[in-house]
């Protein structure tokens, strides 16, 4: 029953937007949290678990490529609406791609809703709703449906930067998938606020100062050694977890591939110092 428990979490942090979810609720399919929450009084049998339980795992499979494919598609259409040069048919376009990446999500996430309420017998079908009336949240759900949220907060902040989560984020990102699929969700309540403080991603909201690099020392302008701190400022950006000093790495990132395409050494060396001044003042 914990594998059925496990997927079944997995299943809820698919990227279909809650509301949808919930008004296919409020029309008589079961939450599967809520099947987990009154097993018991349903008295599921060993082949209603096993058949939960193979559903549930192929649902994951097939959502996995499918997110991938919505992550992709959201960034191309960030990377358009940041394109001064990019049309109105171009964006328009590419808005459909995203919507039929988001649309193939909520075909899975509503045939998996549907095959999960299909494994009940109609007598459990009728006492699961009566236990949780359509529309009412399931014992697990509140606590569930914050950590969704938060999550989805989170992942649109990283999103709008155009940028994939550092290895700091992952790891971190992880360890909370880990407690999810544990069952742990309070546990990963907890660990998802730290990192969302730590993300400072509200702050995102102010306006971005452009950075005068003219103030900045070049140090030595040497192209071996220019390469080499270019290498090392990599390699410390994947510690950052902070989504504003990303926003300000990016800006330096693109004020660097402008000097470096002018093969303006000193003004690379000017980036890099400025870059290497704001890792080391917040602990990089």
């Amino acid at each position: 029953m914990k594998t059925l428990l496990c997927s079944l979490l997995l299943l809820t942090a698919c990227a279909l937007p809650a509301a949808q979810v919930e008004e296919w609720l409020k029309s008589g399919l079961l939450h599967p949290d809520l099947i987990t929450s009154v097993r018991d009084q349903l008295a599921l049998t060993e082949e209603q678990q096993s058949k939960l339980n193979a559903q549930l795992s192929e649902a994951r499979a097939q959502a996995e490529p499918l997110e991938q494919a919505v992550k992709e598609q959201k960034k191309a259409l960030n990377q358009l609406l940041k394109d001064r040069t990019s049309t109105a048919e171009a964006a328009a376009a590419q808005l459909s791609k995203l919507l039929e990446a988001e649309g193939a999500i909520k075909q899975l996430q509503l045939r998996t809703l549907i095959a999960v309420r299909d494994v009940l017998t109609p007598e459990q079908l009728a006492k699961a709703q009566k236990l949780n009336p359509p529309g009412q949240p399931s014992p697990r759900a509140g606590l569930e449906a914050r950590v969704d949220e938060k999550a989805h907060k989170l992942r649109a902040a990283v999103e709008s930067l155009g940028i994939s989560p550092t290895e700091a984020m992952k790891y971190r990102g992880e360890e909370i998938e880990g407690l999810i699929k544990s069952g742990q969700l309070a546990e990963a309540d907890a660990k998802l606020d730290e990192l969302i403080k730590d993300s400072h991603f509200k702050e995102l909201d102010a306006e971005v100062e452009k950075v005068d690099f003219s103030k900045f020392e070049p140090g030595s302008t040497d192209l071996e050694t220019l390469r080499e701190r270019f290498e090392r400022l990599q390699v410390a950006g994947q510690a950052i977890i902070s989504l504003p000093l990303l926003r300000e790495m990016l800006q330096a990132k693109s004020a660097f591939e402008e000097a470096k395409e002018a093969q303006d050494a000193e003004k690379v060396g000017r980036i890099l110092t400025y870059a290497e001044e704001r890792l080391k003042k917040n602990g990089g």
